[in-house]
Order: C-alpha cells, then structure tokens, then sequence
C-alpha cells in the first residue's frame, strides 16, 4: 500500500511515520512536511520507503508533489491549529489552515490519478460532534470547522 501522511514531523505524523515504517504491507510512504525529514528516516531506517515531499505551505503544490501522490491509496491528513491555540490567530487563518489547505491537498491528489479506491483519513478533534446540525459544546465555531463533511 502506499501512503500519504501530510504534516509527518509532526505530533501524530512522527508517530503515524514509525507505525507506517514498521508495517510490511505498507510498501510506500509519501511523508509531507514543510520541513526536511531526518535523514534516518529517508535512509536506510526507512527501509527506502520513504519519499518527502517538502512543502512551503500546504495549499501549494508543485509537479513533484503530484508525481509523488501518483498510485497513492491511502491519505492521512494530521495538519490543523489546536483549539487552545486557534485563538492566538486571525479567524480567516484558522479557516485557511483547517479546512482551505485540507481542501485544495485533496483536490490535488485526486487530481494526481490515485488509487481505486482512495481513502482520505482528515484527522479531527476528539471533541467534533458528528451530526452537523448539532453544536459542540466546546468551542463551537472551531469544532464546526475541523469537523466538515465532503
């Protein structure tokens, strides 16, 4: 199988990295992050799995970025501004990173011919509330953003 996993130096994505690299039946993995891997991870640590996309931000995508997603069939999406911190930022730019980069990384990997079936895993919070018509009780504009239906 070969995965993507967006935000890989990361919290989770370090994690979710160790966990793919470990797996036989993960036979490639796309790690985008906005800055390099260590090297282990790349080398020979990374069983040659391994291929880093590096990003300057994640609704940008250049022609190696798409190659790379080419065959993918899977995604896991790890990139957001925790509730705690989406104050210390401006409404349009917790928008922006949340949902508008989530978006156009989508979009550009469907465009870049995945696999038949593709899966898109959007990591959100634990305290989304799954029916859109009712409202978090915590922080009820943020949860309604991170937790958006396609």
């Amino acid at each position: 199988m070969k995965l993507i996993i967006v935000g890989a130096t990361g919290f989770l994505g370090t994690e979710l990295l160790r966990q793919a690299l470990a797996r036989s039946d993960v036979t490639s993995i796309v790690a985008v992050t906005r800055r390099a891997l260590p090297a282990s991870k790349e080398g020979n640590n990374g069983q040659g799995k391994v291929t880093n996309v590096v990003v300057k931000d994640y609704d940008v995508y250049d022609e190696t970025a798409k190659r790379a997603f080419r065959g993918a069939e899977g995604c896991i999406w790890t990139i957001a501004i925790t509730p705690r911190r989406s104050t210390s930022f401006p409404w349009d730019e917790v928008v922006r990173i949340c949902q508008t980069s989530t978006l156009v990384g989508l979009r550009t990997m469907v465009e870049s011919e995945p696999a038949n079936p593709f899966r898109f895993v959007y990591v959100s919070g634990a305290a989304g509330e799954r029916d859109p018509t009712k409202k978090s009780w915590y922080k009820p504009e943020y949860m309604s953003l991170r937790v958006f239906f396609f």
